[in-house]
């Protein structure tokens, strides 16, 4: 494992994306010190911490090339679950991200999740708040990926021909454009009111590049003063500062975990409440890549 500037290594900052108004985050993210490490095949994996948003922010991104590589859902609902980690090691897999919504009693999925011709779970009326896109792939192979905004009534028109699909959201990025407002809700002092939108949480989103790689990223949060979150706006902020044309987020909260099999767990995962790799989740579902 190495230590260098980002700018040096021109691993992940992209200037295009960066907003006037975000400019000294944007130089802030890009000025960080990165511990990087080299996958196989031309993947990397980097973690920085960095003050951003007047917070500090704990970043961790796995970025591979999609035609490389094999990504995939990997379902294993109710007594089936595991940890991100875990399922990833149990199925051979090189890197891992959590996946999407569960219920968290029944391990199972709570929105619109397909493979193949089967249909798993439907999207419950109690997400669609945020759940407003899809996360999928063309191929069997899954080295086509698709980020798209998607409503309920949508999802056969749109991913009728995909082989497999998530429904997730919020989106963030389409076609180089932020869709989430910087705050979801303004209230009379002009501050955001909406909870899951503009209160940081850790985060885990997952996108793409024009230069065909795929982005894992997960951003610490709970952790105050190590790893204080992002609001979903701060996370959609970051995947442009990482030169994403599109984006999505995915489950975030406890479930936020970052696998690889060189790394180990790379970011700190929340519900031990302590501030190391230990305090993974058991979800019942992970996006895998092979």
């Amino acid at each position: 494992m190495k230590k260098s500037s980002l700018l040096i290594i021109l691993f992940l900052c992209s200037i295009a994306a960066m907003a006037v108004e975000r400019e000294a985050d944007s130089l802030a993210f890009c000025n960080a010190e990165w511990t990087v490490t080299e996958l196989n095949k031309g993947a990397t994996a980097a973690y920085t911490r960095v003050r951003m948003f007047d917070s500090e922010q704990s970043i961790s991104v796995i970025r591979y090339p999609a035609r490389r590589f094999r990504t995939k859902f990997v379902h294993t609902p109710g007594e089936s679950a595991g940890t991100t980690s875990g399922t990833a090691i149990g199925e051979g897999a090189e890197m891992a991200i959590n996946g999407g919504y569960f219920n968290m009693k029944q391990l199972i999925p709570c929105v619109y999740f397909r493979i193949g011709d089967e249909v798993f779970s439907l999207t419950d009326s109690t997400e669609t708040f945020r759940v407003n896109g899809v996360v999928g792939f063309k191929d069997k192979r899954g080295k086509r990926i698709q980020i798209k905004s998607c409503l309920p009534d949508q999802y056969q028109e749109i991913t009728d021909e995909w082989h497999s699909v998530m429904a997730t959201g919020p989106m963030l990025i389409s076609e180089d454009t932020i869709l989430v407002p910087e705050f979801a809700k303004i209230g009379e002092n002009g501050k955001g009111t909406d909870s899951f939108n503009d209160k940081r949480h850790p985060r885990t989103a997952m996108g793409y590049d024009n230069e065909g790689n795929i982005c894992l990223i997960v951003i610490d949060g709970r952790h105050k003063g190590k790893g204080d979150g992002a609001s979903i706006y701060e996370t959609a902020l970051i995947c442009s500062f990482l030169g994403l044309t599109d984006a999505i987020n995915l489950d975030g909260g406890g479930s936020s975990a970052i696998w690889s099999s060189e790394t180990g767990v790379l970011n700190h995962p929340s519900d031990n409440k302590a501030f190391d790799h230990e305090g993974e989740r058991v979800v019942p579902n992970i996006i895998g890549v092979f």
